[in-house]
């Protein structure tokens, strides 16, 4: 077999070795089927080591979609903009402002970690050490993102920016005039419902919420469904879609979405019987992704059937794959369903 001679990047402009290893560094977020899951960032890390003129270049590429799945990703994303911090204050060529070059961010399910105990002042200088997660630095970068996603439980980070931002906000500036401390207008919560009282009873938890366009949910996060025959009319009625929308809709306080334009929502449909191995992959289901063009306005909002919506032009529903892991035992099935890769490759575009 004759040897590949290496490709002569010698032979190139710089400009266009430059766009080529952009290029590279873009994540890819599609999963394999392989059990080891892979950095999506991996190819722009090693980049970055390359040269500072080169890491210049895939930095851009690396913060346009963020993903922090789980907590220990939060303490090292908050770890690398603390180092950009010392790196700005020494003038050090290293340095990048992260802020303004996220496009997109997405929270896991990340729950609050339980506060310290309290330590003695004799112990204080050898036990403690700077916050695992800083609002202060983490507030602007994540809030400079036009679209954020996050799982309920992790709202806590989202209270936590908003109050760090908001309170030199209005320390500095008439909040009634100037513009409030964020770009965020399309926000997408996962998983599980939770209460909305933090947010809805805080000025800049109100403020925030007032000013989101778009609002999409992503739930529910798994599926149980008994391995019996079952009669699902999301499934049987498709055509006509004469089901009601679910019935969490009603707690949400639509009222406080004062600039709301659309409003998504995914329907899993999913009928699993005796013969389920037959007739579910183990890879992909279909959801149904209904977006509402004119969302509810206020408290005293009556839900129709979506076949009221789309009908009326009022709504939309398409059918998109999405990756599911299952679960098995000898009575029940359990789907779990990965809106993280569903999201990052564009589920709600």
């Amino acid at each position: 077999m004759q040897a590949t001679s290496p490709f002569p990047f010698g032979n190139l402009s710089t400009e266009l070795v430059l766009l080529i290893f952009a290029h590279a560094a873009r994540p890819t977020f599609v999963k394999t089927g392989d059990d080891v899951p892979k950095n999506p960032y991996a190819s722009a890390l090693s980049l970055c080591r390359v040269s500072k003129v080169v890491r210049r270049t895939v930095l851009p590429e690396l913060l346009r979609t963020i993903l922090l799945p789980e907590y220990n990703n939060v303490a090292a994303f908050v770890r690398a903009l603390r180092m950009q911090q010392i790196f700005s204050l020494q003038e050090n060529d290293l340095r990048f402002d992260y802020a303004g070059r996220i496009d997109r961010i997405w929270f896991g399910q990340i729950c609050e970690p339980p506060p310290q105990a309290p330590v003695h002042s004799s112990f204080a200088s050898s036990t403690t050490s700077e916050r695992d997660v800083d609002f202060g630095l983490l507030a602007p970068v994540v809030l400079s993102a036009p679209s954020l996603a996050l799982d309920f439980e992790s709202l806590w980070l989202l209270y936590g920016c908003l109050e760090s931002a908001w309170s030199s906000h209005v320390n500095t500036n008439d909040p009634v005039r100037v513009p409030p401390p964020w770009r965020i207008n399309n926000l997408t919560l996962v998983g599980e419902f939770n209460r909305w009282r933090p947010l809805t009873s805080t000025a800049e938890g109100s403020a925030f919420l007032a000013s989101i366009s778009r609002l999409s949910f992503l739930s529910p996060a798994r599926a149980q469904t008994h391995l019996l025959p079952t009669y699902d009319p999301c499934f049987d009625d498709l055509e006509f879609r004469k089901y009601p929308l679910p019935e969490w809709m009603t707690s949400v306080p639509w009222e406080s979405f004062k600039h709301l334009q659309t409003v998504s929502l995914v329907l899993p449909r999913i009928v699993l019987t005796v013969a389920a191995k037959t007739c579910l992959s183990e890879e992909n289901v279909d959801v149904e992704l209904l977006t509402l063009f004119d969302p509810p306005r206020s408290a005293y909002w009556e839900p129709k059937d979506i076949s009221a919506y789309t009908e009326s032009g009022e709504g939309r529903v398409v059918s998109v794959g999405v990756r599911t892991k299952l679960g098995y035992s000898p009575i029940q099935f359990t789907v779990f369903f990965d809106w993280e890769e569903a999201w990052t490759c564009g589920l709600l575009k």
